[in-house]
C-alpha cells in the first residue's frame, strides 16, 4: 500500500478557524483588494466631479447662459460650433466614464442575484461588466480625437488594418481570448464551481479574458491560461462521496468487525451531520499492507463541498465505534511502508 499522495484534509471553515486563531481574520478564499482611504477619497472626488457634472449640464441653463462657452463646451450635445477644446474634452471624460461606472454597477449587482446567475452564469457577468469598460476606453478616445478634430471613420479604418497585422503576431493572446469565450458560453464551469484540472482541486475564482484562476482551500491559486484548458472534471454538478479507511489489526476477525459496522445505528450517525446525505455505508475491507493491517473502507454520500468535512466525522464515528466494541487498530504504517507500495 502506497501514502506518498496522502495530503491532510483541510476544510475552508478550518482555514478560517485557523487564520482567526493566529491573530489574522482573514478567508479561506482569495482575499479582496482592501480599499485604502487614499481610494477611497479619490473615489469621493470622482463622484462629487460627475454629479457637478450633470448638475451643470441638466440645471446650469437656469442660472446661466446656456450658449455661455462654459455650458456649451461642456454640453457634447450643445452644437456649439467653437467649444473650447479642453472643457470639452474634460466633459467628455466624465460623461463617459460616469455612463460606464454606472452601467458596470448596475451588472455588477446581477452577480447577487441567484435567479440571473444560475440562467447565465457568474462569468458571463463578469465578461459582460469587462467588456463595458473597455468599450468606454475605446469610445472615449474616439470622442476626444473627435473633438480635436481628426478624422475618427479614417482612423478607424486604419486601427482595423493595424489590428489584423498585430494579430498575426498575438496569436496566442488571440487563442486565449476565444478560449475564454467558448469556456463561458458553454457553460463549462463557473466562478464558484470546484473543479480539478490537472491533478489540481480547487474553486473557480475567477474567469478572465485571457486567464482562469483557481483556489484551494489551502488558499493556493493556480493561473493557467484559458487556451491551455483541455480535460477538466466539474464536481459541482453532480453528488460527490466522502470514503475514508480504518486500518484493523491483523489479527482482528473481519466477521466480527462486520457485525458491529452493520448492527450500529447508522441512520442516527447520518442524523447528527446535516451535509451529510443518507446513511453512512460500511463496504468492507479493501486493502491490506505488507504487515497485515486490514484496511476497511467506509463511505458516505454529500456535496463536493462539504468532502473533506464528512471524511473526518467518519473518521471520528467509528474510531468511536471501535474503541467501544473493542475492535483493534492497526498500527501506524512506517516510513518505509509509506514511501513502498
Amino acid at each position: 500500500m502506497s501514502n506518498k499522495n496522502v495530503q491532510y484534509k483541510i476544510s475552508k471553515e478550518d482555514m478560517e478557524k485557523i487564520s482567526k486563531s493566529s491573530g489574522n481574520a482573514g478567508n479561506s478564499t482569495p482575499a479582496k483588494e482592501k480599499v485604502g482611504v487614499g481610494t477611497i477619497i479619490f473615489r469621493v472626488i470622482c463622484a462629487l466631479i460627475a454629479v457637478a457634472y450633470f448638475g451643470l449640464i441638466f440645471f446650469g441653463q437656469y442660472f446661466m447662459d446656456k450658449n455661455g462657452m462654459l455650458l456649451s463646451s461642456l454640453n457634447p450635445f450643445s452644437g456649439a460650433a467653437n467649444p473650447n477644446n479642453i472643457i470639452r474634452i474634460a466633459g467628455l471624460c466624465i460623461m463617459t466614464l460616469s455612463i460606464s461606472f454606472v452601467l458596470r454597477f448596475l451588472i455588477g449587482l446581477l452577480v447577487n442575484n441567484k435567479k440571473v446567475t444560475k440562467k447565465i452564469g457568474i462569468a458571463f457577468i463578469e465578461l459582460l461588466g469587462n467588456l463595458v469598460k473597455y468599450a468606454s476606453y475605446i469610445v472615449l478616445i474616439v470622442l476626444v480625437l473627435s473633438a480635436l478634430g481628426v478624422n475618427t471613420t479614417e482612423l478607424v479604418a486604419g486601427l482595423g488594418i493595424l489590428g489584423l497585422i498585430l494579430g498575426l503576431g498575438i496569436t496566442s493572446l488571440i487563442e486565449d481570448i476565444v478560449a475564454g469565450i467558448f469556456i463561458i458560453a458553454e457553460r463549462l464551469f463557473d466562478v464558484g464551481d470546484i473543479i480539478v484540472l490537472d491533478g489540481f482541486r480547487g474553486t473557480v475564482v475567477s474567469i478572465g479574458i485571457r486567464s482562469t484562476k483557481i483556489a484551494d482551500v489551502g488558499n493556493d491559486v493556480l493561473t493557467v491560461r484559458n487556451s491551455s484548458i483541455g480535460s477538466l472534471v466539474n464536481l459541482t454538478d453532480r453528488q460527490s462521496a466522502a470514503a475514508v479507511t480504518i486500518p484493523l489489526a491483523p489479527d482482528e476477525h473481519i466477521e466480527k468487525v462486520e457485525a458491529i459496522f452493520h448492527s450500529v445505528d447508522l441512520e442516527a450517525i447520518s442524523a447528527k451531520y446535516p451535509k451529510m446525505i443518507g446513511n453512512p455505508l460500511p463496504l468492507g475491507i479493501c486493502g491490506m499492507t505488507e504487515k497485515g493491517v486490514q484496511n476497511y473502507l467506509l463511505v458516505c454520500g454529500c456535496k463536493e463541498a462539504d468532502k473533506y468535512d464528512m471524511e473526518r466525522a467518519l473518521f471520528y464515528e467509528f474510531k468511536n465505534i471501535c474503541d467501544k466494541n473493542n475492535i483493534k487498530l492497526g498500527l501506524p504504517l512506517s516510513p518505509e511502508e509509506q514511501t513502498n507500495d
